[in-house]
């Protein structure tokens, strides 16, 4: 079986790449053959881990918009694919490709030019998402603003040869338009999509290859005595320099080690404080350094919540207003394992009450049945660990279901025409 790759054109971070790399893996480890496709903005990480991809038109950098309150529509319709001429291209080169490589299954993150290309060319897809149905995060509900349709607009006529029925936005692509379903969360961190979804849970999807092709981070932190705070950001509003600028005025000089572990590259080595005590360091892996965190300062991306939730780790989470990164955030304060944070708990006294409340239930290493807070979001919500999560029916195959999923794909041929048609 022959499986091709590809991470998402607009993200900007590792956690496409991560996700893509992990089925990466396990199409290898099965014995099959991955085919890695990458726009020209993910190549510098790709050579930096050693992992050859065939390289696919696409922006040579993705900028997150300024504003973050956008759903899949609103953000592609600020990116570079609100350009049907590039999507044009984008769809014209990945046909070939797949056609060169002989392509049998695809599989993606949010990447909506693959999802299109599968259906010109009958190519099964499995998509990963994280949302019930496209509804909820496509066109929102009742009183949300309307859609941006510019990336549809862009993507129409492409739309238009394939024999689905007309769209009315790109996350129904999305949805309807994928062979297969996958979510990489435990249905302890979404029950909602479970009553739903017809998609199945897989549990997180991380590689291996990051945590052996990136530096490892300073093996002393924390010091003796000290609290460690891990705090992650792969990029803005709030990236690695504004993690780095507010921990400084929260903890320097303090008994609080930080060390932010910044999602993307900037060239540039680790950066100390004169106090030693709060550090930033350029694409670390975070599987090894949560054991040893008291809490995790994150922007809410899924797979970082994930791997927080699944290490016990409790969660200060800033989603900025992105709605899926809000979604989650609340969805695990309810439970008592995250604050769910607005721009004012940025202020030094906030973050240091925040993080001794939670290094305090780090330490409890307790585990209460989840409750909801009398108040919303942060307001009244106080932190568990979340030890033993995956017990209990959570779903935790991962990688290793998705290539199960794909062999089912594949394996009658009369499926595959069908497809075709």
């Amino acid at each position: 079986m022959r499986v091709g790759l590809v991470p998402g054109v607009w993200s900007y971070g590792l956690g496409s790449v991560s996700t893509v790399l992990a089925v990466h893996e396990a199409v290898r480890h099965a014995g099959h053959t991955p085919v890695l496709f990458a726009a020209p903005h993910f190549q510098p990480i790709l050579d930096r881990l050693g992992v050859p991809a065939v390289p696919i038109p696409g922006p040579t950098r993705a900028a997150y918009p300024d504003d973050p309150v956008l759903r899949l529509d609103d953000l592609l319709s600020r990116s570079a694919y609100a350009d049907r001429d590039l999507v044009e291209t984008v769809l014209a080169a990945q046909l070939r490709q797949f056609r060169e490589y002989d392509v049998q299954v695809l599989f993606h993150d949010y990447d909506l030019t693959t999802v299109v290309a599968g259906a010109l060319a009958g190519i099964p897809v499995v998509s990963p998402v994280t949302w019930p149905d496209h509804l909820s995060f496509g066109r929102g509900s009742d009183g949300w603003q309307p859609m941006d349709t510019r990336a549809l607009a862009a993507f129409r006529p492409a739309l238009r040869r394939t024999r689905h029925p007309e769209a009315m936005s790109l996350s129904e692509v999305l949805f309807d338009w994928s062979t297969r379903l996958v979510y990489p969360l435990t249905p302890r961190m979404d029950p909602l999509v479970g009553l739903h979804s017809t998609g199945e849970y897989l549990g997180p999807l991380t590689a291996t290859t990051l945590d052996r092709g990136l530096a490892a981070g300073p093996p002393d932190w924390p010091r003796p005595g000290h609290t460690g705070v891990l705090a992650y950001s792969s990029g803005p509003p709030m990236d690695a320099d504004w993690y780095r600028r507010h921990c400084l005025a929260a903890f320097e000089g303090t008994t609080v080690d930080v060390l932010i572990a910044a999602g993307r590259s900037d060239g540039a080595g680790p950066r100390v404080s004169p106090a030693a005590n709060v550090q930033l360091w350029p694409l670390l892996p975070l599987r090894d350094l949560l054991g040893r965190a008291g809490a995790l300062i994150c922007h809410g991306g899924r797979g970082t919540l994930a791997s927080g939730v699944r290490a016990g780790v409790p969660l200060i989470v800033f989603a900025g207003g992105d709605p899926e990164r809000e979604y989650f955030a609340d969805m695990l304060a309810r439970q008592g394992l995250a604050a769910n944070c607005a721009a004012d708990d940025w202020r030094p006294e906030r973050l240091r009450h925040l993080v001794r409340q939670a290094a305090a239930a780090r330490a409890a290493r307790t585990t209460p049945a989840p409750v909801t807070p009398t108040g919303a979001g942060l307001a009244g919500a106080g932190l568990t660990t979340a030890a033993g999560l995956t017990a209990g029916g959570s779903a935790t195959r991962g990688a290793a279901r998705v290539v199960e999923i794909m062999q089912e794909l594949t394996a009658t041929p009369s499926r595959l025409a069908v497809l075709a048609r």
